[in-house]
């Protein structure tokens, strides 16, 4: 069978059309440094990178988990460090109290100071971050402690103890809160018993078991202090751990996805030979008669 001058001719517009699109396909990895822009481009690789890329965005908000995380745990240790040094003061003055050679006087400006000290200590219990309320527990939109009576006559814990929990690893999740019940304890009251105390006849024994009651309240912030501590190095590890997974997975995903830029050019650089070549075979053709498409 005799092949015609027209068959050769709509080979070779089939050619060019496949050099086109190989072409275009080579300009488009170069335009975007990726070597599967679809699934069709490597059905295989593109599963590949695709899995890659979910574990790598688990990654991301695992790493945007950890340093909330950080953020809130930080607040919540400087509200406690706060927190201390009010106790500590109340405990210097406790101390002061305690001697009996004290006047009533002096016993009423430390009561003074005491008051101050409790508004102090619960607007400490009522800090926020990012707009929620540190101590509440899950009750975030609600003050932790609510102040009744100027003076101060009692302090109402309005909170849970609800744990705010972030995802760290696929199997773990770790609380970032501090019970704010457990830890505030009982202090608001003890230190309401104490200004009575100082305004009233309080004996050096009541100004000891005062005394005693804010040591303990004391150690209760120290430990909340101390495992938040440990948390935050917890944390952090784990953040500095998902950046090294990240690193390798974005790796990973590069040797599935990504072009090699200087193979990707030669092969720009052959298709666009064979491109024109084409071009010019089909250029002659153009100058056939009729007498050839009728042969």
């Amino acid at each position: 069978m005799r092949v015609s001058e027209q068959s050769r001719l709509a080979a070779r517009l089939g050619y060019l059309q496949a050099v086109t699109e190989r072409l275009e396909q080579i300009q488009q990895q170069l335009a975007t440094g990726k070597r599967i822009n679809r699934a069709s481009d490597d059905p295989a690789g593109a599963v590949v990178a695709l899995g890659h890329r979910r574990e790598i965005a688990f990654e991301e908000q695992i790493r945007r988990n950890l340093s909330s995380g950080i953020s809130f745990m930080n607040a919540t240790e400087s509200a406690l460090a706060g927190a201390v040094d009010v106790l500590q003061r109340a405990r210097e003055l406790t101390v002061q109290a305690a001697n009996s050679t004290l006047g009533s006087e002096n016993r009423t400006a430390i009561a003074a100071e005491i008051d101050q000290l409790i508004n102090q200590l619960a607007q400490i219990g009522n800090t926020t971050f990012a707009g929620a309320y540190i101590f509440s527990g899950h009750k975030t939109r609600n003050p932790a402690f609510q102040v009744n009576g100027n003076p101060p006559t009692s302090v109402t814990f309005q909170g849970d103890s609800g744990e705010r929990l972030r995802q760290v690893s696929r199997q773990d999740s770790v609380a970032v809160n501090v019970d704010g019940g457990y830890v505030f304890g009982t202090v608001f009251d003890d230190l309401i018993t104490l200004r009575d105390r100082l305004r009233g006849s309080g004996t050096p024994e009541q100004f000891q078991e005062s005394l005693a009651a804010l040591d303990a309240a004391l150690e209760r912030m120290i430990d909340a202090r101390a495992a938040l501590g440990a948390r935050v190095n917890r944390f952090e590890a784990a953040l500095r751990y998902s950046e090294d997974v990240d690193t390798d997975l974005q790796r990973l995903r590069a040797e599935a996805e990504d072009i090699d830029l200087a193979e990707t050019i030669v092969q720009f650089s052959t298709q666009e030979m064979a491109f024109q070549a084409v071009l010019g075979v089909l250029g002659r053709t153009t100058n056939l008669t009729l007498l050839h498409f009728l042969q």
